[in-house]
């Protein structure tokens, strides 16, 4: 049965971002929490657009009910789609983190 507490969100990923987050999940962290860290870390910084060139994959992700809060008020304030607010916040928290993240491996 599905837990109604959380919300679905599908955004569109970078080879680069899919790979770093892949490597992320190697390790035991989910989508959800790479989220949850990019909406709670972020959530007060302007978004600034990232093109780092075709979103080709594709990611699914639960959030729950206060961190999707959270991502309706900073897509609001941002005037984006709740998917792309999600996207950038999940980049900027990538690129913030890539050193730390090659490190790992």
């Amino acid at each position: 049965m599905r837990n109604i507490t959380k919300k679905e969100i599908n955004i569109l990923l970078t080879s680069r971002q899919h790979s770093m987050i892949t490597r992320l999940r190697e390790t035991g962290v989910n989508m959800s929490s790479i989220s949850r860290l990019a909406i709670r870390k972020f959530g007060d910084s302007s978004l600034e657009q990232v093109d780092d060139g075709a979103k080709t994959k594709r990611v699914v992700i639960y959030l729950e009910a206060q961190d999707c809060e959270s991502l309706e008020t900073i897509s609001a304030r941002e005037g984006l789609t709740r998917s792309e607010a999600l996207r950038r916040l999940i980049a900027k928290y990538l690129c913030e983190n890539e050193d730390a993240l090659n490190r790992l491996f």
